[in-house]
Order: C-alpha cells, then sequence, then structure tokens
C-alpha cells in the first residue's frame, strides 16, 4: 500500500518542527480509544437487544460494523497517510470516530446505532497512523521504544474495556459507553493537535479509487462471510455470493493494481519476504488471541459442574492481569530486540502463545491456572505486537510505511474475524470440557506454526 515502486526522490524540505516529550502518550490515546470500542460493547449486547428491540443476530451487527469499517479504513486511511501527511489523516480520523460516538450515543433505533458505529470503526486506522508517525519523528532504540508503547496499548484497551463495559453497564445506561468514547476522541484529538507536529507527505498525490472500491468488496465479501456464517449458515445463498464477490474483486484488484501508476496495494512491495512473514504473523496475533477472548470468557462463564459460573464482570476481572501484561510485553520487547534478532523475539512471542495455549487446553477446570496461562498469552501477544510492527517500519521507506502498516493491521482483523467461527464451530461439535480442550489446541497449532515462519524473518534492504 505505497506510491509507485520506484517514486521520484522528493526535494529536500525544511526540517520539520520537533515533536514534544510526550507526542508518544498523545498517540497512545489516540491507540486506547480506538482499542477500547473493540470490546467495550461486549457486555452490554445483552442490554443492547432488548433496548433496541432486536434479537442476538441483529445485535452482533454492533461489532460487525465496527469491524467491516476498520478493515477498509485502515489500509484506506494509512495509504492517504503516505500522500497527504499521517498527522492529518488521523485528527481526520479521531474527528469521525468523535462524530460516530455522539451519533450511536443518540441513535435511537438499531439503524442510526450501526451507521454510528461504521463511523467509529474509522479509528481503527489511528494503531497504523500513529506508528507511522513515529517511524517519521524516531529511529533505533526510540522508534523501538515508542512502537512497544504503542502495541502495548491496543492489548491494555481492548482488555481494560472488558472491565469498564462490565462496570458502566451495572451502574448507567448503554449510552454512556459511547460518549465516554466520544470524550476519549475528543482528549485525543487535543493532545494530537497540541503535541504532534505536522511534517511534509513524501508520497504522491493521486489516489487510487478503483484499488480503493475493490479492496473495500475484498474485506467486506470475506469479512462478511467469516463473521455472519454460524447466523447465516455456511453453505447459504448469502455466504456463497459474499464469498464469490470476494473472489472476483480480489482477482481484478490484482489486475488494476499491477497497472496502476500510484496503486494503492504495491504487490511487489508485499511479496517482500519480510513483508510477508510479517503479516501472515499478523493474521495469527489476530487469531490465536481471539480464540482466547472468544473461548475463555464461555468457559469462565459456564454453570457448575462444567465451569465456575463467574458473572460478565467477574470474567472482565479474571482476564484483566493478561490484559495488563499485553502492555508490559509491548514495553518489554524493544529490550529484548536490543540484545537479539528480531526473528528471534517474534519466535519467542509465538512460543509463549503456543505454551499459553497448551497451558489453558488442560487446565480448563482451574480458575487460577486458567488466569496464569491468559498472561503467558497477553505477555506473548504484547511482544508479538511490536515486533512484528517494529519489523515493518524498519524494513519500509517513509513513503509506503503507513500503508503497509494498515495492511497488516487488517490482516490481524481478518486473523480475528476467523476467531468467532471457529471457536463456535469447536465447541458445537464437541461435548463439554473436550471441546475447550480442542479449541485451545487448535490455537496451539495455529502459534507453534507461527513460531516456524518467524524463523525466516530477516533484515528487509529497501
Amino acid at each position: 500500500m505505497t506510491t509507485a515502486a520506484h517514486p521520484i526522490a522528493p526535494a529536500p524540505t525544511p526540517a520539520a518542527p520537533q515533536p514534544r516529550r510526550w507526542f508518544v502518550l498523545a498517540l497512545a490515546v489516540a491507540v486506547l480509544t480506538y482499542s477500547m470500542m473493540q470490546t467495550m460493547l461486549v457486555p452490554v449486547l445483552p442490554a443492547l437487544a432488548s433496548a433496541l428491540h432486536t434479537d442476538r443476530v441483529g445485535v452482533s451487527w454492533v461489532l460487525t460494523a465496527y469491524l467491516l469499517a476498520g478493515a477498509v479504513a485502515a489500509p484506506v486511511l494509512g495509504a492517504f497517510g503516505d500522500r497527504f501527511g499521517h498527522r492529518r489523516m488521523l485528527l481526520i480520523t479521531m474527528g469521525v470516530f468523535v462524530v460516530g460516538s455522539v451519533v450511536s450515543a443518540l441513535a435511537p433505533g438499531l439503524g442510526l446505532l450501526l451507521i454510528g458505529r461504521v463511523l467509529q470503526g474509522a479509528s481503527t486506522a489511528s494503531f497504523p497512523l500513529a506508528l507511522a508517525i513515529v517511524g517519521t519523528h524516531a529511529t533505533g532504540d526510540r522508534r523501538r521504544s515508542a512502537t512497544g508503547w504503542l502495541s502495548g496499548t491496543v492489548g491494555l484497551g481492548a482488555g481494560l474495556a472488558l472491565v469498564v463495559g462490565g462496570v458502566l453497564a451495572d451502574i448507567a445506561s448503554w449510552q454512556w459507553l459511547f460518549w465516554t468514547g466520544a470524550g476519549c476522541g475528543i482528549l485525543s484529538l487535543v493532545l494530537v493537535a497540541i503535541a504532534v507536529p505536522a511534517r511534509p507527505a513524501l508520497g504522491q498525490g493521486a489516489v487510487d479509487l478503483p484499488g480503493i472500491g475493490l479492496l473495500a468488496v475484498v474485506l467486506v465479501g470475506v469479512l462478511l462471510a467469516v463473521s455472519q456464517a454460524s447466523s447465516w449458515g455456511i453453505g447459504s445463498p448469502a455466504v456463497l455470493v459474499a464469498l464469490g464477490a470476494a473472489i472476483v474483486a480480489g482477482v481484478a484488484l490484482v489486475v488494476v493494481e499491477r497497472r496502476a501508476k500510484a496503486p494503492l496495494l504495491d504487490l511487489p512491495v508485499l511479496a517482500r519476504p519480510t513483508i510477508a512473514i510479517s503479516n501472515l504473523l499478523g493474521v495469527l496475533l489476530g487469531l490465536v488471541p481471539y480464540l482466547f477472548y472468544v473461548g475463555l470468557p464461555i468457559l469462565l462463564q459456564t454453570a457448575a459442574p462444567s465451569g465456575p459460573g463467574l458473572s460478565t464482570q467477574a470474567t472482565g476481572w479474571v482476564m484483566f492481569p493478561g490484559t495488563v501484561l499485553a502492555f508490559f510485553g509491548g514495553r518489554f520487547a524493544p529490550v529484548l530486540m536490543r540484545r537479539r534478532k528480531a526473528s528471534w523475539v517474534a519466535v519467542l512471542s509465538m512460543v509463549l502463545l503456543t505454551v499459553s495455549a497448551l497451558g489453558t487446553a488442560f487446565a480448563v477446570d482451574s480458575v487460577p491456572w486458567l488466569i496464569v496461562w491468559y498472561c503467558v498469552m497477553g505477555l506473548g501477544c504484547g511482544i508479538g505486537f511490536t515486533v512484528v510492527a517494529d519489523v515493518i517500519a524498519a524494513g519500509s521507506r517513509p513513503d509506503e510505511v503507513g500503508g503497509l502498516l494498515g495492511v497488516n493491521g487488517v490482516l490481524r482483523t481478518v486473523g480475528s474475524s476467523f476467531g468467532a467461527p471457529v471457536a463456535t464451530l469447536v465447541l458445537a461439535g464437541v461435548a463439554g470440557d473436550a471441546g475447550f480442550t480442542v479449541l485451545f489446541l487448535v490455537a496451539a497449532v495455529a502459534a507453534l506454526a507461527g513460531g516456524v515462519a518467524a524463523l525466516f524473518l530477516r533484515p528487509a534492504r529497501v
């Protein structure tokens, strides 16, 4: 997702203003806002279904709309950031998020709420844009440290939101979740405007509209088919049409991008071994944790004797230590990368995910051990997010880093979207505790495959 494969070097520009010392904090608030809104609504979905007079399938679109919008927004806005300025696009992104939050909070019914969630989904681009901003202002250890902060914040926000959402659901109406999101979005706008200086855009100004349209069809088709397969039916006409449209659009996208002067998807760049392996790891870093996010709450909330029968809020607190470890994993990864090759740090993250999945598979009847293994998963996840983002940033030109990080974010989203149907299929097909054991064994196999792939990571040459 870059400009042309061999762009003409831009003319020298005057030195850009230096960022304030706390500019990483400003970027982290934007990333935290996006990551919290991914999961904050999970505890209130039953209340939403009742308040909006819809069923389980209808209310599931509250999550799906955010997912679909984010999948399209991350690569497109990331590429726009490369061409028109990352700071500018981040401010626009968070502004759209605030509007979406207000629309959602005021929505009288499901239809307007979904429009608000689509607008909120634009914030998914905040992570690749923030990483791209870091890449243009920092190098070496400073870049790795900032990347660790931002990557750790993604995991922290997703887990923190489960607790915050559960608490708010007990003391206030569901609308306050969106007002909270709007407040966080406004805070991020103010901080970014003050602390992050503008820099000249390095890419070309052309916009690949055909590429954007075809990419949107591909992503929406795939994610719709995967996320709705359990409710529509795997072989239903709707799923087959969605997959068919995605395949046709995918073939057309390859043809169009090969001929475009300034392609949205620069296929030769995406084919670089380091970028390709990093994107594979991105898929697995979406899939494996999401199997935990789906499977572990179901296990913890299953009534005795099959499970401990915890409440939604108690489940959030049980999972919260793992969320904190995800944040510290992001902070610890830069220290490891100063001492070891990135490939070995990536292998370590996948080993931790493998061990945590295996441990969980054989400890489904012990809450203390489930907490321990979930913490190990969080640590591995935080390290993995950071090393993958740093490898891509280090192996990219300044005019392509935002788009490439956006692609990686989308692939992580795609991996996550497979988590729910895989978990549903396994738990429905295998009865009792054995279903949870099989589910986490699947997660272990996926993480192990990622560890093997990480062995082949090599420093990129650009």
